[in-house]
């Protein structure tokens, strides 16, 4: 059951959204709930397993490693593309001043496992979802899929919010109006996210974002723990993950692509950060999804 519209995507068969034997789909945030059976995957090297009751949450081109699944496994999932998410989490900033916290929790934390009613509630989006793909003659379909895709995004981060440790965000924090720091760092995490995007250098965002870079860096500091260096740096190493382990690009055709500016220097930056040059790392990533 393959249902895709617009900038959704969802089966209840994690065949139907598989490129290849080894691994799921990337470029989507992925979200499947796991009914039955059970599920094994990597994120960025990291091995992970899911069983019944459990839900995985996956962002765009982290799901990399082998995946592999019981013979009895039944799940229901809901892919969305990046660009809906951004749409959604637009609107998820107005609501939650905590958002970076609990977004940087679920990246770390890909499976939770769901209370009954967290079990019901994510059925109930997926059965809701289901229906408005279907109803071809409603005019502001697409409309209303965006908007319950963001009901369920701040469903999660409700939920998530008893998942976090007691220092984190206060459970109960009040509804508030977005900052200008707020914003400026969705953009700029925006702009990190962004297919295109090449920048490696706190300079260039700052540029981009018309701030200087000791605010932006101070900015990044203050809201998620984290420099601006830090995070161009995480980027810049989840797209030379995605590039050589999801593509046949060449290592010469990845560094031009990222905009390095030469092959030695990419090696260098890709030893520095991973640990073992590229095509160690490609050759790694092929074995693991060959055993």
């Amino acid at each position: 059951m393959l249902k895709q519209f617009a900038d959704l995507i969802i089966t209840d068969n994690p065949d139907e959204i598989t490129p290849s034997k080894e691994t799921l789909i990337s470029g989507y945030i992925l979200a499947m709930y796991c009914e039955k059976g059970v599920i094994q995957f990597s994120i960025n090297n990291q091995q992970f397993q899911a069983g019944e009751g459990d839900l995985i949450l996956c962002s765009p081109r982290n799901l990399v490693g082998l995946y592999m699944r019981s013979p009895d496994l039944q799940s229901k999932i809901i892919c969305a593309s990046e660009q809906l998410f951004d749409d959604v989490l637009t609107s998820v900033l107005h609501l939650d001043s905590y958002w970076w916290q609990k977004f940087n929790f679920i990246i770390q934390n890909p499976v939770v496992h769901l209370s009954e009613y967290q079990n019901k509630l994510f059925q109930a989006y997926f059965n809701l979802m289901t229906t408005y793909m279907e109803d071809d003659d409603n005019l502001y379909r697409q409309r209303i899929i965006k908007l319950t895709a963001q009901s369920l995004a701040v469903e999660v981060l409700h939920e998530v919010s008893g998942l976090m440790p007691e220092d984190s965000a206060p459970a109960d924090a009040p509804v508030v109006e977005i900052s200008r720091k707020d914003q400026l760092l969705k953009e700029f995490v925006t702009l990190l996210g962004r297919p295109d995007n090449t920048n490696r250098s706190v300079q260039a965002f700052a540029e981009q974002l018309k701030v200087t870079p000791k605010y932006l860096s101070a900015i990044c500091k203050a809201k998620s723990g984290r420099t601006a260096m830090d995070l161009i740096t995480e980027a810049t190493v989840r797209n030379i993950r995605y590039y050589l382990s999801q593509t046949e690009l060449s290592v010469k055709e990845i560094a031009f692509k990222l905009h390095f500016p030469d092959v030695s220097f990419f090696c260098k930056y890709t030893k520095k950060h991973l640990g073992k040059s590229p095509l160690e790392f490609r050759s790694e990533s092929y074995i693991r999804t060959q055993s």
